[in-house]
């Protein structure tokens, strides 16, 4: 992801596409509420199976799990919170509001259509990392990285508890400490 962002010199009416972050699993209700407000929009998902205790299902999965993907010039940049309260804010790298390449979109675009199953993976962390919970009943509690299961759970040590609860996150609902 690039970090351009439009400035004072660059066009205010072109067309860029930034990266939305949103509650959970209301990507494609806002998807749907941007597209109603005239906003090009992208939600890649991929049909996966789902296993239960009882039952295996195919599902329709979001591949970018509180992302959503979203066309818009300058001008109309905070339109984009008319779609409802589940538009948190834009995702931004180095402070700057993160604008995708043409390349990238097409690139995001096109991993909905694949038939192999996908993972996205975002900057992994490591044992021993200390982490602040962002999201869902934990979040405002620190801990320490003790294991990791795979790509997208980990399990946390909240020694400020003074009990090491060990407890499975996503990786999402977590932030390093700097």
């Amino acid at each position: 992801m690039n970090t351009n962002t439009s400035t004072a010199s660059a066009d205010p009416h072109a067309v860029k596409w930034h990266v939305l972050y949103v509650k959970p699993k209301t990507e494609k209700k806002v998807g749907q509420k941007l597209n109603n407000l005239g906003f090009e929009v992208c939600i890649p998902t991929q049909k996966q199976l789902r296993t239960w205790s009882d039952r295996k299902k195919m599902v329709d999965v979001v591949l970018f799990t509180n992302y959503v993907f979203v066309a818009t010039t300058a001008q109309r940049r905070n339109e984009v919170f008319k779609a409802g309260g589940h538009v948190l804010k834009y995702i931004q790298t180095g402070g700057k509001i993160a604008t995708l390449t043409d390349k990238e979109i097409a690139m995001v675009q096109q991993l909905g259509k694949l038939k192999e199953p996908i993972t996205i993976c975002y900057r992994g962390f490591e044992v021993g990392e200390d982490v602040e919970i962002i999201s869902g009943f934990l979040a405002g509690f620190f801990g320490k990285i003790v294991a990791i299961n795979g790509i997208s759970k980990i399990q946390l040590s909240l020694a400020g508890l003074q009990c090491f609860a060990n407890v499975e996150l996503r990786q999402t609902d977590i932030k390093r400490l700097h």
